[in-house]
Formats: structure tokens, C-alpha cells, sequence
């Protein structure tokens, strides 16, 4: 679908001529149209921009000078379709939809952290320091979203002590998390080698 398409419809062209044949059911496919834009559009940007579209070119047609070449019937389709794409319009706004699809949910992801809460920390902290996800993202909401996903529950005031400890670690190592993944990977792959 482009930006013309609720303008390319036959309800549109049956405005535009002044045809009254059918006008209902016409109107009918228009609406589902409107609600096609709506639904299917990844970009809610893309729905609002066919929606402000055909906003313009229908009140083109609903203005004093169009009106008087229409008779009562046309002339009130014409404002129902105004009505509708811009009350459609501000729903968008009010709700301001954000369609995700399903399966990239974060509430659909099933993963349960087994290892212990001090170890996510570590590894958010660990992408904050590396601006993993931009500079202005906080440790706090590396760590939420983390936990989120994960299922793990992790206060506000857990996640600074635990940095705390880190810091005052041996200074051999203060990453005992992060150093184990290194060590794990770095060995499994040792071991494939090894088998081909």
C-alpha cells in the first residue's frame, strides 16, 4: 500500500464524480480500507500520512463551492468519510500504537536466569562501560530490561552494592562473572577444535 491508496478506492472516485449508485457498500470498502492502513501498517508514520491524504482531498470535495454541485445523499457520505479519517487520525495520536509483532514481545521470552543475580549485574554493568546501548542508557536500565527479560527480580539498591563488591574484589580479577563466560566459551571451542 502507498499514501494514495484511500484515494485510489471506488468510494473516493464515486466522490469525485458525484455518483450515487452503490454509495453504501462503496463507503463500506472504504472503512475496512481505513482499517486495513491501520492494522497492517508497521509505521504507524505511513497510516497518518495516507490518513492527512485523503483528510485533504476529501474536505477539497466537502468545501461550499464542490457542495452545491452534490445532492444531499452524496454530501453526507462526504462528511461521514471526513468524519472518519480524522477521528481515525486522532486515535493514532491518543494511542499513539506502536504494533510489535508477537514473537519479538518481551514479555513472550522464556528464558529463566539459573546463574546468580550479582552475575547479571556484572554483565549490565559491563555494557554500560562498553556502550553496548549508547551512552545515555543508564546502568539501572541496562539491568531492568535485563531482569525483565530474564525473569529475575533485581531492587534498585542490590545493583550499586553489587557494584560495590565488585570493586573491592582482588584485583587479580574483579569480573568473575564475565572472566567464567570468557573461559567456558574459550574451552568449548578449544574442544571442537580438538574433535575436528
Amino acid at each position: 500500500m502507498d499514501v494514495f491508496s484511500l484515494t485510489e478506492t471506488e468510494f473516493f472516485r464515486m466522490l469525485t464524480e458525484g455518483s450515487n449508485d452503490n454509495l453504501h457498500i462503496a463507503y463500506k470498502d472504504f472503512v475496512l480500507q481505513v482499517s486495513e492502513i491501520c492494522n497492517s501498517a508497521q509505521n504507524m508514520t505511513f497510516a497518518i500520512s495516507a490518513l492527512l491524504y485523503a483528510e485533504v482531498e476529501i474536505a477539497h470535495i466537502q468545501t461550499d463551492a464542490m457542495r452545491k454541485e452534490v445532492n444531499n445523499h452524496l454530501a453526507s457520505f462526504i462528511t461521514k468519510a471526513l468524519t472518519l479519517v480524522r477521528r481515525t487520525i486522532s486515535h493514532i495520536k491518543e494511542v499513539n500504537i506502536k504494533n510489535v509483532p508477537l514473537d519479538d514481545s518481551i514479555d513472550n521470552i522464556t528464558l529463566n536466569w539459573e546463574a546468580k543475580k550479582s552475575a547479571l549485574v556484572e554483565l549490565g554493568y559491563a555494557f554500560k562501560v562498553a556502550n553496548c546501548f549508547g551512552v545515555n542508557v543508564t546502568v539501572k536500565e541496562i539491568i531492568g530490561k535485563l531482569a525483565k527479560a530474564f525473569n529475575v527480580t533485581i531492587p534498585d539498591n542490590y545493583i550499586y552494592k553489587k557494584y560495590n563488591e565488585m570493586r573491592v574484589r582482588s584485583r587479580n580479577s574483579r569480573t568473575y562473572f564475565i572472566d567464567s563466560l570468557t573461559m567456558s566459551l574459550n574451552n568449548f571451542m578449544a574442544r571442537q577444535d580438538e574433535e575436528t
